[in-house]
């Protein structure tokens, strides 16, 4: 009988490399985030070189939302006229002050001072939000379409969201790492963010569209008279810790929260 110390046993998982592993001390001035997109391709890179380098990054620290605008290829397989209602509502909207749409906002929306009410536009009265919903030139902007993207007529950026998902102790600690030689250096990361695609054009043209018929019910109507109401004082509490509350509370500060803009960096000029 064979001595079993004898027989050569083959490895079918062999070492083939070691590495000394170090742990990067965190740094209170730098937050480490993961920007996952969840609907692109990963050969799709966003990146100078594919034309496709974010424009803007935005960000509400507070309540972690987050925003990359990625340009779109307006020369190709690209929708003109679509491009320029979807650009005109979006632009039709800001000039009411409306800063962000969805979630984002609250699900707030800004709309513009009705111009019937009596005293909106009288001596004293606080000047309304410029409002463009009748200014429509699109015929011009399609024929003179390059013109037209160049002053912010056309929708020429693909917008992605989400929200932080912090790292709060309880789940698993995510990690970033670098090889270096042969040194494997980790760096802890704050925090993920699962990026989708934002609608936010489709949220511009449903508020234009309220708008519109806002104004067609005060024409149809006229002036209103103010007349006196009585009401009943009511005391209510400040806060509260139902769901339902902390849900509006959160919504409500969301949405006065201003987008802070962040500088963004090729990959590729390292």
């Amino acid at each position: 009988m064979a001595n079993p110390v004898d027989m050569e046993v083959e490895d079918d998982d062999p070492v083939v490399a070691e590495y000394d592993v170090y742990i990067t001390p965190d740094m209170a001035e730098q937050e480490l985030y993961v920007l996952q997109y969840i609907n692109r391709p990963p050969d799709k890179k966003l990146t100078k070189e594919f034309g496709s380098k974010p424009s803007e990054v935005r960000l509400k620290k507070e309540s972690g939302f987050i925003e990359v605008d990625v340009p779109l290829n307006i020369h190709e397989n690209f929708n003109r006229v679509t491009g320029v209602q979807y650009g005109e509502a979006m632009r039709k909207t800001k000039g009411f002050g409306q800063k962000a749409f969805g979630i984002a906002s609250g699900f707030e929306r800004t709309m513009p001072r009705s111009t019937n009410r009596p005293g909106a536009t009288g001596e004293g009265a606080p000047a309304a939000p410029v409002a463009t919903v009748d200014d429509d030139n699109l015929e011009d902007y399609v024929a003179n379409f390059e013109d037209a993207n160049e002053k912010g007529h056309v929708l020429n950026v693909q917008t992605f969201g989400g929200q932080i998902m912090s790292d709060d102790g309880k789940g698993p600690t995510y990690m970033l790492g670098a090889f270096r030689d042969n040194e494997l250096h980790l760096t802890r990361c704050n925090g993920l963010i699962q990026l989708r695609t934002q609608f936010h054009h489709i949220d511009a043209s449903a508020q234009l569209e309220a708008v519109q018929r806002r104004r067609e019910k005060e024409s149809q109507e006229g002036a209103k008279v103010a007349e006196p109401k009585a009401f009943l004082a009511q005391v209510k509490k400040t806060g509260g810790d139902t769901a339902a509350e902390l849900t509006q509370a959160f919504m409500k500060a969301t949405n006065q929260e201003q987008w802070q803009k962040l500088n963004y960096y090729d990959e590729q000029v390292y």
